[in-house]
């Protein structure tokens, strides 16, 4: 063993109940030889395998500066609250020092600008209906020091936080805020900028890229965890959303500038501003935009940056030193990002794609690039040492659909996996920049004892006239078969209703059902009561960790490929067909075996589980492409006998 081998040794002989994984081992060693080398590397490592310390050991051991990106929030505090003070502990007895630090979104901090106008300028009336969450975050900030909303000791409203909070594109940042010597947010950055290691989320790296890598500061190394997401991420990130929503929050930022000048009809204006293009956007058919100006939103756009421009003229008449200090620099950060995307999406860069779409909050104008590669490839590839690594990278053992997204496309080593090396491009700038290795490492689970397979072959095809009716029934029965402990995931809302409904009509246990209760309490409850159903939709097919008797089903009602409909799929695949790929195969297939792993990976969380994974989408068994996708699962028996799951279930 290398010096990682044996610092992993001795963290997992520290560890209690914890033991030497191959696969572990074999990723610390691929991550070590990674950073001496400078290369970029994708690890695929299944589930059970300890990927946080596959890659922080070799990082810590390295003397790297490095950042560690999570896709969700439950993996960050993972690894700032357990993996890592763990890790300084025990490497410290083998001579091994480092620092660490969280980085979170700007708008998880309590603003001081903020709470100082509030408490100090008797605008304490915004709190009227919650004057006991006020208090309490007063008294809070005297006695906290990380002014992170996840540390308060009492939940506040969110109408309250969201008062005394700013976004990214809201805080003007240091050189501009008159708090900026006791703001918290500015404390956490210069904590990560004094440290070896930075935990964050994907999306704030997004920001970091598009803030010309100013937040987060020069790394050497960036490790991706859960990087199957990353690829849709960057491409939020580097894009924009303008809607009503935004303009009515620079209504409120402009406040200020009532009684400045003549200025009071242009801050009123914004309110009709905001509702014009709210009208536009509800009377514009959803779906791609090739011109915007050519559509009704042209004028209510135009229109709204005329009055962006009026009010930046005149915040720039207010003192910066004054009373008002705060507040402008604030307006002045909203307006000039309002401005810059008003002025993006009426002449969107080659490869961005425009559309319209209707979210919980109502209809917003999205643009995004169709391909992140390229970005990814000057801002992260040609400056920094990469790491991509999840359970799920691979499409039946083949990993170039994932490289690609990622702007990685010349393999010079694979492990583990089917693609064939590909050295004819490795020497010249460009193909060392895209160039990678790629290893798999198996899972220590025995998912041939602990788990079984089930397609449904017996039922319609999806979309199909009497498919809904014939899948909630066959849910009840496998659940019926169960006893519960059950996760039902559907790719529609529809679906869900479908089948909650049916199951609390014939099913004698607990059914849970998304949006009846906040995400965290929902799986709380079903963790909680052994013998529960919970059903759910796409946010539930991945990030779900419930191990034990509480889940011994997982029920997948389709095969998760993107909607026909979707606009930057379509133009996905229209990409690829430019670039003589076949679409299918390129864009909607490894979306599907992705998620589709994902979901199925809720179910063996730990060597002791035991349970069913089952798949009621015929095509699974009746089409080409299902063999692809039955590779990309875990390797679980499977069988088409009903009668024969039944029978496993009722044993377990």
């Amino acid at each position: 063993m290398g010096t990682s081998g044996d610092l992993l040794a001795a963290v997992v002989e520290a560890k209690p109940g914890g033991s030497m994984r191959p696969g572990q081992l074999r990723m610390a060693e691929a991550v070590e030889a990674a950073v001496a080398d400078g290369a970029h590397l994708l690890v695929e490592a299944g589930p059970g395998t300890g990927k946080s310390f596959g890659y922080l050991v070799p990082l810590i051991a390295s003397g790297r500066r490095a950042v560690v990106s999570t896709a969700t929030k439950s993996l960050q505090d993972q690894l700032s609250e357990r993996d890592l003070p763990f890790l300084a502990e025990t490497l410290k007895k083998s001579g091994i020092e480092f620092t660490w630090a969280t980085v979170k979104g700007r708008a998880n901090y309590l603003c001081m600008s903020r709470l100082v106008e509030v408490t100090q300028r008797q605008q304490s009336s915004l709190f009227a209906d919650h004057v006991d969450d006020l208090q309490a975050l007063v008294d809070w900030v005297e006695a906290d020091p990380s002014g992170d909303r996840d540390d308060l000791p009492v939940a506040v409203a969110d109408e309250t936080w969201n008062e005394l909070s700013v976004t990214g594109t809201e805080c003007p940042g240091r050189d501009a805020c008159p708090q900026a010597s006791s703001c918290f947010a500015m404390a956490a950055l210069d904590r990560a900028f004094a440290s070896d290691v930075v935990v964050v989320n994907h999306h704030l790296y997004g920001a970091h890229l598009m803030a010309n890598h100013s937040i987060l500061g020069e790394h050497d190394v960036v490790v991706f965890d859960e990087g199957h997401r990353l690829a849709d991420t960057m491409a939020s990130a580097f894009g924009l959303d303008l809607g009503p929503g935004r303009v009515f929050q620079l209504r409120r930022a402009a406040a200020f500038l009532k009684g400045v000048g003549r200025i009071d009809r242009t801050v009123d204006s914004l309110t009709k501003r905001a509702r014009a293009l709210a009208g536009a956007l509800d009377q514009t058919p959803l779906g791609r935009i090739g011109d915007v100006a050519s559509t009704r939103l042209a004028g209510p756009l135009q229109d709204l940056a005329v009055d962006c421009s009026e009010l930046l003229r005149a915040a720039r008449s207010v003192s910066a030193d004054g009373p008002m200090g705060g507040p402008r620099a604030r307006f002045m950060r909203l307006a000039g990002h309002l401005l810059a995307d008003l002025e993006m999406i009426s002449g969107p860069p080659d490869g961005f794609v425009v559309w319209v779409e209707r979210t919980g909050g109502g209809v917003v104008l999205r643009a995004a690039p169709v391909d992140v590669g390229d970005r990814m490839t000057d801002e992260v590839l040609a400056r920094t040492t990469m790491v991509v690594t999840s359970a799920t990278l691979s499409v039946g053992r083949r990993v170039r659909a994932t490289a690609r997204q990622l702007g990685l496309r010349w393999q010079v080593e694979v492990e583990g996996l089917s693609d064939v090396a590909d050295t004819s491009r490795a020497d010249d700038d460009e193909a060392l920049a895209r160039s990678f290795r790629a290893l798999h490492v198996d899972s220590p689970f025995d998912f041939e004892h602990q788990a079984r397979l089930y397609v449904a072959t017996d039922l319609p095809v999806p979309g199909a006239g009497d498919w809904e009716e014939k899948t909630v029934a066959r849910v009840a029965t496998l659940v019926g078969a169960s006893g519960g402990r059950a996760l039902v995931l559907s790719t529609s809302h529809r679906m869900v209703k479908a089948f909650t409904d049916h199951l609390r009509a014939t099913a004698d246990v607990v059914i849970l059902s998304q949006n009846e209760l906040p995400k965290r309490r929902l799986i709380e409850q079903f963790e909680s009561d052994e013998t529960s159903v919970l059903v759910a939709t796409m946010g539930f097919w991945e990030g779900i960790d419930v191990p034990g008797r509480s889940l011994q089903l997982v029920v997948l009602d389709k095969v998760p490929f993107p909607r026909p409909n979707d606009p930057l799929w379509q133009a996905r695949r229209e990409g690829a067909e430019a670039a003589g790929l076949n679409p299918f195969q390129a864009v909607d297939l490894p979306r599907a075996a992705v998620l589709l792993a994902q979901g199925a990976g809720r179910l063996i969380r730990t060597v002791d589980d035991r349970g069913v994974v089952a798949l009621l989408d015929s095509r699974m068994a009746t089409k080409s492409y299902g063999r692809v996708l039955v590779d990309s699962l875990p390797p679980m028996p499977g069988t088409t006998d009903l009668d024969e799951i039944k029978d496993f279930l009722g044993r377990l």
